[in-house]
């Protein structure tokens, strides 16, 4: 369909609408549908999957709610190896010798002669500091334990937050865990490996005599902090 109106003045034809611009105008105000991400669903046979010794119904995904526990298997392993060498010299020499000096005298302000010679500073400085440090570290945590669910994100996301207290004899080992996973990484046995989790968190803490025998002193501590040497 095409609409054309004449042009008073001059007699040309000009083109005021087309079907698209109809269109337009007839969905401007409606709401735009929006695509799905995900697949739709295929339709399914009932009949095959009830009677058949082939088949095999879909599992149906699994649901997470605040509070379910996931058992979470941490597995880090952490190391580093650190240099550093510091050299540093100084040289400081200061030599002066004083010639003249004022002296009053009864017509007024004279010079002064020095009858053993005339003063002179001399000083000399030479230092050399000599500053090396090694430090390597290797740390492994490998054990199991169950977190809870704390949050569900509205794209599925999942928060977990776990702790777990050792105690044995008089030592005391407080391992806490936080991250965010996604539920698709939760395997059929309920169980998430610590590298599948994000803005994760691990805290170990001990305490006990072991921990006050390795703990310097707070003399060691305050000698580290103001570095006299």
């Amino acid at each position: 369909m095409l609409v054309a109106a004449y042009s008073s003045g001059a007699g040309v034809l000009a083109q005021t609408s087309s079907i698209g611009a109809q269109e337009r105008r007839k969905t401007k105000d409606q709401p735009v549908a929006k695509r799905p991400r995900e697949a739709p669903p295929q339709p399914r046979n009932a009949v095959y999957e009830r009677h058949s010794w082939s088949a095999v119904a879909p599992i149906p995904p699994k649901t997470f709610r605040p509070g379910d526990l996931i058992t979470i298997i941490i597995r880090e392993r952490r190391s580093w190896a650190a240099e550093a060498d510091l050299e540093r010299k100084t040289r400081l020499e200061i030599s002066s010798e004083l010639e003249d000096f004022i002296k009053l005298t009864g017509n007024g302000v004279g010079a002064s002669t020095f009858r053993r010679g005339a003063p002179n500073i001399e000083y000399r400085l030479n230092q050399r500091l000599i500053s090396e440090g090694d430090s390597s570290r290797a740390d492994r945590l490998t054990t199991r334990m169950t977190g809870r669910i704390i949050d569900v994100k509205p794209n599925g996301l999942l928060v977990l937050e776990g702790r777990e207290s050792i105690t044995h004899d008089d030592e005391v080992a407080t391992i806490t865990i936080t991250g965010t996973c996604r539920k698709e990484d939760v395997t059929a046995d309920n169980t998430i490996l610590s590298t599948q989790l994000v803005d994760k968190k691990v805290v170990v803490v001990n305490q006990g005599a072991l921990r006050s025998a390795a703990t310097r002193g707070w003399i060691l501590k305050l000698l580290d902090l103001v570095k006299p040497f």
